[in-house]
């Protein structure tokens, strides 16, 4: 157990240095600003609040009434459909937001095959594979989204875990607050052997999340090229230093 939290520490270490591996911290912050704006916003809702034009409101319409009114939502259904898909075609960071992508944290220079790290995000919920590293054999599976509680301080959880092609399991997990997820918790799966977790990826994996007595879902995310992603992440895992000349 030792081992496993302070490898714990390296893990979330890693989880907040993720980002600036890819790209510069503006260009991190004006894309986090149009996520957290795309999710604000669904394409459905048009950000419009109509709750109290219903507050003592009573039915009183005809069967032809309704089929008019049926007929209208229908259209504006369509509508919205014709919007979120013209949006799609012309907006990178919406269709990024629903469609999902991936990134990836190489190891050091210095420390080939240490903390090689890939995440998926897709609609506010988001799935890091995060890589032994440190001497210590533990891979994590790290998974952050609105649903996850978020502790005062770390915790263990017993959780419900469905994914593709698996019978439902119960799951003991570390609980985390993370201040650089934009508020959310996490919950962080050890793995002792990382080659089992890379053969368990599938291309299309979907993985949902239940509190222990299975009545609130905390985590759901479906994540597409996950082989592609294996791969690479694999290879940065099985690096090994190059020889000097």
């Amino acid at each position: 157990m030792e081992k496993v939290a302070a490898s714990l520490v390296c893990a979330l270490a890693l989880a907040c240095a993720m980002g600036p591996a890819q790209a510069n911290q503006a260009e991190m912050a004006a894309h986090a600003r149009a996520m957290n704006d795309i999710a604000a916003t669904p394409p459905c809702c048009h950000g419009e609040d109509d709750e109290d034009q219903w507050q003592g409101y009573e039915p009183n319409f005809s069967a032809e009434d309704l089929q008019e009114m049926l007929h209208r939502s229908k259209q504006e259904e369509a509508e919205s459909l014709r919007k979120h898909q013209q949006r799609m075609a012309r907006d990178p960071d919406y269709r990024a937001f629903f469609d999902g992508f991936w990134n990836f944290r190489p190891a050091a220079d210095n420390a080939p095959g240490q903390y090689c790290a890939a995440r998926f995000y897709r609609e506010g919920s988001s799935m890091m594979i995060l890589g032994p590293g440190g001497g210590s054999p533990y891979a994590y599976l790290a998974l952050y989204g609105r649903g996850v509680p978020k502790p005062k301080s770390a915790q263990k959880l017993t959780v419900q875990l469905h994914q593709t092609g698996e019978e439902r399991q119960a799951v003991e997990v570390f609980n985390l607050p993370m201040a650089g997820t934009g508020g959310d918790g996490m919950l962080l799966m050890a793995v002792e052997n990382v080659d089992a977790l890379l053969d368990g990826m599938l291309d299309q994996h979907r993985f949902e999340v239940f509190d222990r007595k299975h009545e609130n879902v905390l985590y759901i995310l479906e994540w597409s090229g996950g082989l592609a992603a294996r791969d690479k992440l694999r290879a940065c895992v099985k690096a090994t230093e190059r020889p000097r000349r």
